[in-house]
């Protein structure tokens, strides 16, 4: 198990921040769908558009449903409109959230 995913998280006072790498108006939805070790950022599939912030919202509620969490606690702080998003998750740490979306990960890695 590399843990690529404890790469995109950062501690944060009220939770942790993720990197994210969006490729919208995909035909499958995976969230996390891999990870850019160049770019320390997981990468997400959607398939919604990144209009009116409906894939925003999706990888919101995608997220909040793989961690378990209420969609309420997350939100885009930074990147609302480019593929490179920062997403504030609050009530877990890092080390939760990274043990969670690592197999998550491994699942969708190999296709």
């Amino acid at each position: 198990m590399g843990m690529d995913s404890a790469d995109a998280i950062d501690t944060h006072p009220s939770g942790c921040v993720i990197r994210f790498e969006v490729v919208p108006g995909s035909s499958r939805l995976a969230v996390p769908s891999g990870y850019n070790p160049w770019r320390r950022s997981l990468e997400a599939r959607l398939t919604e558009e990144p209009s009116r912030g409906r894939a925003n919202h999706q990888l919101v509620c995608e997220l909040a449903g793989a961690l378990g969490l209420p969609a309420s606690q997350i939100r885009v702080i930074k990147g609302e409109k480019r593929s490179r998003k920062l997403l504030l998750v609050k009530g877990i740490e890092k080390d939760t959230a990274a043990s969670i979306l690592e197999p998550v990960l491994d699942k969708h890695r190999d296709g």
